[in-house]
């Protein structure tokens, strides 16, 4: 599948979700529950967490479409996850209180292969 049609699936897949550009008032968090419905310009997104909720980006990456996935969090335990569509608007796809913001166990070097030299 080429880049083109990574971001036609992932386009194709939001808008049979019925994802559709929120009005500034409405927001999943807003609703009191998790809506694929509040989309928005990513900045405008951003600034809107950040104002009602305290909320900022504590993590991000970019998934197996190319879309950028961010994790807003606050200090007083709200959270919200949003994909990015390349070119197109952030869409918040979960969203709730009670994040904990714990680190995973560091886990055990693998041990070497014996048929590999060092």
């Amino acid at each position: 599948m080429t880049g083109h049609d990574n971001r036609f699936a992932a386009t194709a897949a939001v808008l049979a979700l019925g994802v559709v550009v929120a009005s500034p008032s409405a927001d999943a968090q807003s609703l009191g529950q998790p809506s694929p419905a509040s989309c928005a310009p990513q900045k405008a997104l951003t600034e809107k967490l950040d104002q009602q909720f305290g909320e900022a980006v504590t993590g991000e990456g970019v998934d197996a479409a190319g879309n950028l996935v961010q994790v807003f969090t606050s200090e007083n335990g709200t959270w919200t996850i949003a994909v990015t569509i390349p070119g197109g608007p952030s869409c918040i796809v979960s969203a709730g209180e009670g994040w904990a913001d714990t680190h995973l166990a560091k886990l055990p070097e693998p041990a070497p292969d014996p048929g590999h030299a060092s």
